[in-house]
């Protein structure tokens, strides 16, 4: 039994009948070789929840932003509420739309389509990358439900992992949207991400890591401004590791590369807590 657990991407504590509580989820972060425990990564999340509610304030109807109000009157990041709290965001980018997200956001990408084309021109990448360990599931169970969650289309599931995504929906075939503030940005990006265009992706192939992700950022016009490449394998005592890696024009300041680890803990690390709630259903 648990052979077939394993290969389906369970866990033996998964399986219908299991007596035993499950184990907790631990995660833990590794960014630079410095090791972070979840609460650190809680803390970032807490602190970009309320910049993303902050800018979203200034355009809702008083309906919408009524719900906001939690997190706006609380300036010191509470990681106690930030499980309510991404919940909440979501909700409220969500009833917000496509149509009234990309227009609040219209002036952002205005400058930074053209900036980020400018920036990939030279063709040079650099890479920001993060570490994901998780003490329960496995590599291959993982990659299998986050690529459910893009082919179903589930956007609460993409949003609520990070508070700088505002828009990711599979608008056009085989291709995400996403409009996000990528690394130590101060506006948001546009861009369209497609896992079946992997040809030349400028981040190298672990050999440790045997299952992975990988596509080209693109905007609308198909001009490359980003890739990436997400590895992952599993452990011998348990669980399973994310190598996550996104490639920035070199040209770039350094320290974009370096917040966005930060974006990737957060995504990846809620992601993870996703797939995990979802095997113990």
């Amino acid at each position: 039994m648990t052979a077939l657990a394993t290969g389906a991407g369970l866990t033996p504590w998964a399986l219908p009948g299991a007596s035993a509580a499950p184990p907790a989820l631990e995660l833990t972060t590794y960014i630079n070789d410095q090791r972070f425990d979840r609460t650190a990564v809680l803390q970032w999340e807490a602190r970009r929840l309320k910049v993303a509610a902050e800018r979203l304030s200034h355009h809702l109807p008083a309906a919408l932003l009524a719900e906001l109000e939690a997190l706006l009157d609380d300036s010191a990041p509470n990681v106690e509420n930030v499980s309510r709290d991404r919940e909440q965001l979501a909700d409220v980018k969500l009833r917000t739309g496509h149509a009234e997200i990309r227009d609040q956001l219209a002036p952002d990408l205005a400058i930074t389509e053209p900036m980020s084309v400018l920036a990939a021109a030279a063709d040079e990448w650099s890479a920001s990358r993060t570490r994901v360990d998780s003490s329960l599931g496995t590599a291959q169970g993982f990659l299998d439900w986050f690529n459910g969650r893009i082919e179903q289309i589930d956007e609460r599931a993409m949003l609520v992992a990070n508070p700088d995504h505002y828009l990711i929906s599979s608008s056009r075939a085989g291709a995400q949207e996403v409009i996000e503030v990528t690394g130590g940005a101060m506006l948001a990006t546009q861009f369209f991400i497609d896992y079946t265009d992997t040809a030349g992706v400028p981040i190298e192939e672990d050999p440790l890591y045997p299952v992975q992700t990988s596509g080209w950022a693109r905007t609308s016009d198909g001009t490359k401004i980003g890739a990436v490449r997400h590895q992952f394998r599993d452990n011998p005592g348990g669980g399973f590791s994310a190598l996550l890696t996104v490639a920035f024009p070199a040209t770039l300041p350094p320290w974009m590369s370096t917040e966005h680890q930060w974006h990737l803990a957060c995504e990846f690390s809620n992601w993870v807590t996703g797939y995990i709630d979802s095997v113990r259903t």
